[in-house]
């Protein structure tokens, strides 16, 4: 019997390129998707499953307060709406109008998602643009602060974790909060523990990366107060966040998928993707012209545990990166993989049980027959 993306003639694949929004984002495992059933079956209020949830949350992390959103972009937005608004009821209403409030966020220009950007535009704030888009210091951020400053905003991973305690220590001199996008910092699990320690205001990740939860989720941790604000400036509320909506189901599926990640033996995770990329470097040796290379886990910046192998097509390769890629993809099961014209790079975050066999296999019979398997 054909399946639901077969009815509707969409091809799946196996996925080596990594928890990507417009490739899915991450597989639920069994007891997030059995949380979200249980959560469909029944009607609870939405404002006191979030308080619970968040509760628990936070319970977990050690953060003050935690709030589910609509993914890391929307709350990004609502961490922004938090700073220009707090608890007011007033100002919540009035929103994208400010007022005579600090409406100024400092940003900086290394991370390129402009959507978080428009986000803080469309909830009333102006962007203090600071640093280049290589590099930005902590003078620059300080540089930035003004009286109408409502927010300095941070991006971990384009920025060093390293730098974050000097930038929150200066910011909270001056009375003015810290946000972090974390969206795709997960694991290391420190992460969720570390950043509410280290005193940022609000941290938000995503809920369908590396916490492997419901793709249309995401958490925001950080100061009672501002977590507060955040949910008033969201859904269910009649403010800027009403169409952010995250359901019952997701509310519970993240907070199960949140248990199961400080459930989980993170050293053996990490063990266990090192192994899948062995698996597919094995699958090149002794092949002429490729050579396999390996990042190794919590250096890189997107995910940071996660290790990646990378296979390197020399002149004597008996076919180029950009053909093998593509045999790949065509072959049945489709697999995708990344790289250009000169290298090919197998993620293993996303890969299921048996999938780096699958690729290992699939690459063999490609470099040593030069077509896919009938």
């Amino acid at each position: 019997m054909p399946t639901l993306y077969q009815r509707l003639g969409l091809r799946p694949f196996i996925n080596a390129r990594g928890t990507i929004t417009t490739l899915g984002g991450s597989i639920m495992p069994a007891p997030v998707v059995e949380a979200m059933v249980e959560a469909s079956r029944q009607f609870v209020h939405l404002n006191e499953l979030h308080e619970k949830a968040g509760a628990r949350i936070a319970e977990l992390t050690g953060a003050e307060a935690a709030f589910v959103s609509a993914g890391a972009a929307s709350g990004m937005l609502l961490a922004g709406a938090a700073c220009l608004t707090g608890t007011d009821a007033h100002a919540i209403a009035q929103l994208p109008n400010v007022g005579d409030r600090p409406n100024q966020f400092v940003i900086s220009l290394v991370d390129s998602h402009s959507y978080v950007h428009q986000g803080f535009r469309v909830s009333g704030g102006e962007l203090v643009k600071v640093g280049t888009a290589e590099a930005v210091t902590l003078a620059d951020y300080v540089a930035g602060i003004g009286p109408k400053t409502a927010a300095i905003v941070y991006f971990l991973g384009s920025q060093p974790l390293s730098e974050l305690p000097a930038l929150v220590a200066a910011a909270h001199e001056r009375n003015v909060p810290v946000i972090v996008d974390a969206a795709a910092q997960l694991p290391p699990r420190s992460n969720l523990t570390d950043l509410p320690t280290m005193g940022c205001d609000l941290s938000v990740f995503s809920g369908g990366k590396g916490l492997f939860g419901p793709q249309s989720s995401g958490l925001i941790l950080g100061r009672k107060d501002l977590i507060a604000a955040c949910h008033l400036n969201s859904n269910p509320h009649s403010a800027i966040g009403r169409g952010m909506k995250v359901g019952k189901e997701e509310i519970c599926g993240l907070l199960r998928a949140v248990e199961l990640f400080f459930e989980m033996d993170e050293a053996a995770q990490v063990a266990e993707w090192e192994r899948r990329c062995r698996v597919v470097a094995e699958a090149v040796e002794g092949i002429a012209g490729i050579e396999a290379r390996f990042t190794k886990a919590y250096e890189n910046k997107f995910p940071p545990a996660s290790p990646l192998v990378h296979l390197h097509f020399g002149d004597a390769a008996p076919r180029s990166a950009s053909d093998v890629g593509r045999a790949l993809e065509e072959g049945e099961p489709s697999i995708l993989v990344s790289g250009g014209h000169t290298a090919l790079s197998v993620g293993p975050q996303t890969l299921l049980d048996g999938e780096a066999e699958i690729i290992a296999d699939r690459l063999q019979h490609i470099l040593t027959t030069g077509a896919n398997p009938p």
